[in-house]
């Protein structure tokens, strides 16, 4: 059996792509990584929207199972909607938590009207992608997530890191401070300059990935 495995958890209505240099810079670093494609996502709104949030955290269960009788230890990584899902998995009493850009409060509207002034054309498209690629049954259930989840914070006892960008547009610089709060465990934070939601894809985003392995490796 391995040591170390990690389970590292993508974002809503994302996919692997977007954790994949963090994906790639942990395998490369010999660890056992599992990486699933939640239920629903990668492919059409339509899929997507005939899943509830259930699904999403069947998925990940079924990944931390399948990684935990391979490995002696499991830290699991969620970025974005991943971290909450991570959160549910906390009753398996893994050895590490990290939340990368993990949604309590989301949209942050200065950043916003920062960026579609600074360029309109650019921010502009994306904001109006973001706002019709997903259905309204979607959202629900992810509202359904978020609500369901932010009790169970208190409940996560294992080592825990928080990385928050603090020019994320789709989720408030504060929700890193609302997870420190009420984590109950050896906790600690990067709140990263720039790079903002899709940090990995950032200029930031090998910083996060040598901070997050220095975590692990601590």
């Amino acid at each position: 059996m391995r040591n170390d495995g990690i389970l590292l958890l993508h974002g809503f209505a994302g996919n692997i792509e977007e954790i994949k240099p963090l994906l790639d810079y942990l395998t490369q670093r010999g660890y056992l990584v599992e990486c699933p494609l939640l239920q629903g996502h990668g492919h059409t709104k339509k899929e997507l929207s005939e899943t509830t949030c259930e699904d999403w955290i069947a998925s990940a269960e079924r990944a931390y199972l399948a990684l935990s009788e391979k490995c002696s230890r499991v830290f699991v990584i969620g970025f974005s909607m991943g971290g909450l899902l991570a959160v549910n998995l906390w009753n398996y009493g893994y050895s590490g938590l990290v939340t990368v850009n993990m949604p309590v409060y989301y949209w942050n509207l200065k950043i916003i009207l920062f960026n579609l002034i600074t360029d309109f054309k650019q921010y502009g498209k994306k904001y109006l992608t973001a706002s019709t690629d997903k259905s309204i049954s979607s959202m629900v259930e992810f509202l359904k997530l978020l609500i369901k989840t932010k009790p169970m914070l208190g409940n996560i006892t294992c080592k825990t890191m928080v990385v928050q960008a603090l020019d994320d547009d789709t989720v408030h610089y504060k929700s890193a401070d609302y997870i420190l709060k009420r984590v109950c465990a050896d906790k600690s934070v990067f709140r990263a300059p720039h790079g903002g939601h899709m940090i990995f894809q950032s200029g930031s985003g090998y910083e996060v990935c040598r901070r997050i392995a220095n975590f692990i490796e601590a």
